[in-house]
């Protein structure tokens, strides 16, 4: 156990460098911060709702630079599209920031900041569900016809809406392969900045799939870019908590010991899979931590006086983190085998490369 001093909370180390290294690890393959799932666990773990957004923050902007550098040696990261969206990001963070500082000093931070998650991921659970089985099934019919599968398949028709908006300037991402009007990159950059200000998250979990829906970016290209977002949204997220006194450094330098190891991994295991098998590991993040964020929802609804719903959320987040990682580690496993011609289960070919 150690004393957070700053946080006025007492809790274990171990916990938050296996935090750090899970959500590394998840983070790296899907290009998200983890703060949906991590944010709503230091809740539980006893932080104050407004520090557990602070200290998550700061810990996604060390996170996220790690996962970059990887992803940019592995050639995921469109630089026109990430610098397109970083002034819809910082304003977007900024008014975040300043309607959780309005809700900490109504004393109900907590309660909107798990209300809010519920709401936003389990429908972002949904449309990721629906859509990336219909791109799985797509592979697989593809795969008995003997058709050569590429590295994304995607089913959605929205990009070629959005793609289709003639607000000037237009601008052509070369590495993601797409021509779009740079508002619809800034609008992007805006709503991800607001939730990751005001959820303390790096806003991956709905940048990555506006990216892929909205702006038409393949899933890869999707997580690098983001994490060149995450960095910018993390760190000038960081120095507004940190101006309002919601960071405790000393939990935020545990995250990130665990964090560094984990984004190295995650970040290269990319390189194994196709872009639904990426889609359904954010699908899977996202309705699991719904879960979680309910128990929590419920646990400080009722005056944190049932602990049963204490304990199940924690025992739901833990075991949420190591079945993602667990996941992301046998579709490796199971891509290494499927290269060498051995034998793997029959869903696996089309998700592996």
């Amino acid at each position: 156990m150690f004393d957070f001093v700053v946080a006025g909370v007492v809790a274990p180390i171990f916990l938050l460098v296996f935090v750090g290294f899970t959500v590394g690890t998840v983070g790296g393959f899907i290009g998200v911060g983890g703060g949906y799932m991590v944010t709503p666990a230091l809740i539980v773990f006893g932080f104050p709702g407004y520090m557990a957004s602070g200290i998550d923050m700061t810990h996604i902007a060390g996170k996220g630079l790690v996962s970059t550098i990887r992803h940019r040696q592995l050639g995921n990261i469109d630089w026109t599209m990430a610098l397109s969206m970083v002034a819809g990001t910082m304003l977007g963070v900024e008014l975040g920031v300043r309607l959780l500082v309005y809700f900490k000093k109504l004393g109900i931070s907590g309660v909107v900041l798990l209300l809010t998650s519920v709401v936003v991921m389990f429908s972002l659970f949904l449309y990721t569900q629906i859509e990336t089985r219909r791109a799985h099934r797509k592979a697989e019919q593809m795969t008995r016809d003997g058709q050569k599968i590429m590295r994304e398949i995607q089913t959605s028709n929205l990009p070629s809406y959005f793609q289709r908006i003639p607000f000037f300037p237009i601008v052509r991402c070369r590495t993601a392969r797409v021509v779009v009007s740079m508002w619809v990159i800034v609008g992007v950059g805006v709503i991800t900045g607001f939730l990751a200000g005001f959820l303390g998250v790096g806003g991956g979990f709905i940048r990555v799939p506006a990216l892929v829906y909205l702006v038409g970016a393949s899933t890869h290209i999707a997580v690098g870019t983001d994490l060149v977002e995450i960095v910018f949204s993390g760190g000038y997220g960081a120095l507004r908590h940190s101006m309002e006194g919601h960071v405790d450094m000393m939990a935020v330098l545990f995250m990130i010991l665990g964090a560094m190891f984990g984004a190295q991994f995650g970040s290269i295991a990319t390189s194994y899979v196709r872009g639904p098998a990426i889609r359904y590991i954010l699908s899977y993040s996202l309705i699991l931590a719904t879960c979680g964020a309910v128990l929590r929802l419920a646990y400080v609804l009722t005056g944190q006086s049932v602990e049963i719903l204490s304990l199940l959320a924690v025992m739901l987040t833990l075991g949420e983190m190591i079945f993602l990682c667990l996941f992301i580690i046998s579709l490796v496993l199971f891509a290494i085998r499927h290269r060498k011609g051995k034998t793997v289960p029959p869903w696996v070919p089309s998700l592996v490369v």
